[in-house]
């Protein structure tokens, strides 16, 4: 069952699912802050398609360990927000 469905067969509380979008919202403000530090600053298109791009860029470069670092936050903040969507909303 689906989030929406879940909040208004009252298995959730609003209380509950405003806690989960406000979660997913700081954690997606997570994923674009480390892609502005690492130089992209497409806000117009979608985070997963900012970390992809990002992804393709990374693999053809010679990271620095600074940019490395940032790297791999980076892609623990976009597992961390995937794994919230998926469990909140896809299930």
């Amino acid at each position: 069952m689906h989030f929406t469905q879940n909040v208004m067969a009252a298995r959730l509380s609003h209380e509950a699912a405003l806690a989960i979008i406000r979660n997913a919202r700081e954690k997606a403000d997570s994923v674009r802050i480390l892609l502005r530090r690492l130089g992209d600053k497409d806000e117009q298109l979608a985070l997963a398609a900012r970390f992809r791009r990002m992804t393709r860029k990374f693999e053809s470069e010679e990271l620095t360990e600074e940019t490395a670092e940032l790297y791999g936050q980076l892609t623990l903040a976009v597992h961390d927000l995937n794994s919230l969507l998926s469990e909140a909303f896809y299930r």
